[in-house]
């Protein structure tokens, strides 16, 4: 038989233990904060039908998903590669009559078959929140500043959100009247902020010459508030004119969280084109070439859904965050066990009575059942990062006794198995929940 090959797919991550503990920190202190912020966690299916999900999906994800078929039905199903769209069909459906705004969070994995990318793989994680019914800028502004109190959150520095408005763009090509053709090689050399291209793809297109200036200006149109009076210059049509003041609200609105500082505008932004109707963002930690966090405004999400409601919201992506955090060397606690039980006796007696007792508080509590040495023991203890070892039988502990060691203070004391049973807490403080 010829070995299998151990690699996992192309797109695939395992997080071993301690990458583990690691991840789950960052999902726990995100989530904190959406709950601090009034937002209820929602779970949905992994898999659904794929015309379902598709019907909430732009095309070119679509294209990504991962799809099998039913057994039962014969209905082609799919991995959910966003969980907007879920959360879109599901307030259109079933949270429908619940009364606005509804605030919903989550945490959960997506897949998309992509390239894998800085921190990116084809199964990810997010926790991100959705914003559903309000449609002033307050809550642009809510979710920016949950996204900027999940960094710090998370104890990441020297960030920024960049913050845009894709109809200030899109107004612009509206005047210009591109064709579908002609206007995505403008998103895509805008995205690149490739001046020399835009310049002669401005040029074939011969607009008006105001119109002509607004659009070889997008790239410069990048910075602090002075950015808004620059773009007032350009914003003659009605439609990038709103988007102009839409997001001047926000920053103002921003400035009053105090948050401002955080913030630079981009009003050549545009990622997110096809997707948000409204104000987008995404935010950028120094030294890391990828965008930790995104969202905006999604309007007509859940029109595709029979239900015309506004909605905002914002997502982390989680294994960004924690390449970031590992880049800024933010520490994260992974404790061990709080005891573990070395047992020299045959009878087992004490020691599973201690680990019930124990675990009865709260305390996490493993047992060494492997017969070796106590050093060995102890050892292998301080690998697991416990803190306390209980060992019966010790040649230094009568009958009805155990040494107790704390491995974190370097002490040792031997005491009385009945007394640790009655009153673990008088014993260990800390070092149980009780």
């Amino acid at each position: 038989m010829k070995p299998r090959h151990p690699q996992l797919p192309k797109g695939a991550r395992l997080y071993l233990p301690d990458e583990a503990e690691r991840k789950r920190h960052v999902e726990a202190a995100l989530l904190g904060v959406f709950r601090r912020w009034g937002y209820r966690e929602i779970v949905t299916p992994t898999f659904e039908y794929a015309d379902v999900l598709a019907a909430g999906t732009d095309v070119d994800v679509q294209g990504n998903m991962f799809t099998l078929v039913d057994r039962e039905s014969g209905r082609m199903l799919a991995l959910r590669p966003d969980i907007t769209p879920q959360i879109a069909r599901v307030v259109a459906t079933r949270l429908r009559d619940e009364p606005k705004p509804i605030r919903l969070a989550y945490v959960t994995n997506v897949f998309r078959y992509d390239e894998p990318r800085v921190s990116h793989y084809r199964e990810f994680y997010q926790a991100g929140v959705e914003l559903v019914g309000l449609d002033k800028p307050e809550a642009e502004v809510e979710v920016i500043a949950m996204a900027i109190e999940g960094l710090r959150a998370l104890g990441l520095e020297r960030f920024q959100i960049d913050l845009g408005h894709p109809d200030f763009v899109r107004g612009l090509l509206e005047e210009a009247k591109t064709d579908p053709a002609h206007g995505r090689e403008l998103r895509v050399t805008l995205a690149r902020k490739d001046g020399s291209t835009l310049e002669r793809l401005v040029a074939e297109l011969a607009p008006p010459a105001h119109v002509r200036a607004a659009l070889l200006a997008l790239p410069t149109l990048f910075g602090r508030e002075s950015v808004l009076e620059q773009a007032a210059a350009f914003a003659r049509n009605e439609r990038s004119a709103r988007a102009l003041a839409n997001l001047a609200e926000v920053y103002r609105l921003l400035k009053i969280y105090g948050l401002a500082d955080s913030v630079l505008l981009d009003l050549g932004e545009v990622r997110g084109f096809d997707y948000y109707s409204g104000t987008y963002f995404e935010a950028y930690v120094a030294g890391f070439g990828a965008a930790v966090a995104a969202g905006g405004r999604y309007d007509d999400m859940l029109g595709r859904f029979g239900y015309d409601c506004a909605a905002v919201g914002f997502a982390f992506d989680i294994g960004r965050a924690l390449s970031v955090m590992e880049t800024q060397s933010v520490a994260v606690p992974l404790p061990g066990p709080d005891f573990f039980i070395i047992d020299f006796t045959p009878e087992k007696t004490a020691a599973l009575s201690l680990a019930r007792r124990l675990r009865d508080t709260g305390a996490s509590v493993a047992r060494d059942i492997i017969s070796r040495g106590l050093e060995e023991s102890v050892a292998y203890a301080r690998a697991q990062r416990v803190h306390h070892v209980l060992v019966i039988g010790h040649a230094r502990a009568g009958a009805g006794e155990v040494v107790a060691m704390d491995l974190q203070a370097g002490t040792e004391r031997v005491l009385a198995v009945g007394d640790v049973l009655s009153h673990p807490e008088r014993f260990f403080g800390g070092g149980t929940h009780a």
